[in-house]
């Protein structure tokens, strides 16, 4: 028993300082370096990477982002483990995983989604829905989430060009960014079609929720303000996840 535990703890462990590695690289250098302080910049070996060990430059430890993110893969890997994503292979599940974490992780600090991870995240998201629901469902689902944010991306521009014009300043923030668009794309293979509608729905809501929420805090705070982003991936990510378990793996009787 002990034996078959560590297998989703160990892919759990992979997963984390693999999405670690690539979420402190990519957005600095969009290719595979070696590791790199966040504090300061400066390489440093895998080995000081995977230990944790202080920045031989700045003398800084790994931040508290590295250490979560290990934590939180190897829960959530031993939940995919114990409740397998449907028909699809645990290892097919891991490789997700990997994928969207180091996407939560970038729209989160940088505010974007890159290109690379985008592409990426069609590719596995594709196979995927291929596996779950069949290449049509799959199709059109992507599809069907790509137009609907790319709608909906437009309409954000839109509204920032007549709120700069009635305001008489720029706005440099957007309410959504095309990574979004390709992130409801990539949630649209994995659940297939109709089930997009509603993974879209509950990322709109959650997004909804987190707005208002930070909204008061700011208020409270004194420090509001006007037209400030939030990421969205996260939540398109956590929309699609849900309906995936919520509608087709447990379908509500």
């Amino acid at each position: 028993m002990t034996g078959i535990i560590a297998i989703p703890v160990l892919c759990g462990l992979v997963v984390g300082l693999l999405s670690n590695y690539l979420a402190d690289v990519l957005p600095r250098s969009r290719r595979f370096t070696r590791p790199v302080c966040l504090a300061c910049g400066e390489h440093r070996t895998v080995r000081d990477f995977l230990t944790g060990s202080k920045c031989p430059a700045c003398g800084k430890v790994n931040a508290f982002r590295y250490w979560l993110v290990l934590v939180v893969s190897v829960i959530l890997s031993c939940l995919v483990w114990l409740y397998p994503s449907g028909i699809l292979p645990f290892w097919g599940s891991i490789i997700l995983l990997t994928v969207f974490t180091v996407i939560i992780i970038t729209d989160m600090e940088y505010h974007v989604i890159l290109t690379q991870m985008s592409i990426t995240a069609f590719i596995v998201t594709a196979a995927a829905g291929w596996v779950l629901n069949g290449w049509l469902k799959t199709l059109l689902g992507g599809v069907s989430g790509f137009l609907l944010f790319l709608g909906l991306y437009y309409f954000g521009r839109l509204f920032s060009k007549l709120m700069s014009r009635n305001r008489e300043e720029p706005i440099d923030e957007e309410a959504l960014g095309f990574g979004d668009v390709y992130m409801a794309g990539a949630i649209g293979f994995l659940t297939g079609f109709p089930y997009i509608l509603p993974a879209l729905l509950v990322a709109i809501v959650l997004g909804g929720l987190v707005s208002a929420f930070i909204l008061i805090i700011s208020l409270v705070k004194k420090s509001y303000q006007a037209f400030r982003a939030i990421p969205y991936g996260p939540f398109i990510i956590i929309g699609g996840i849900f309906i995936v378990y919520y509608y087709m793996i447990f379908p509500v009787k």
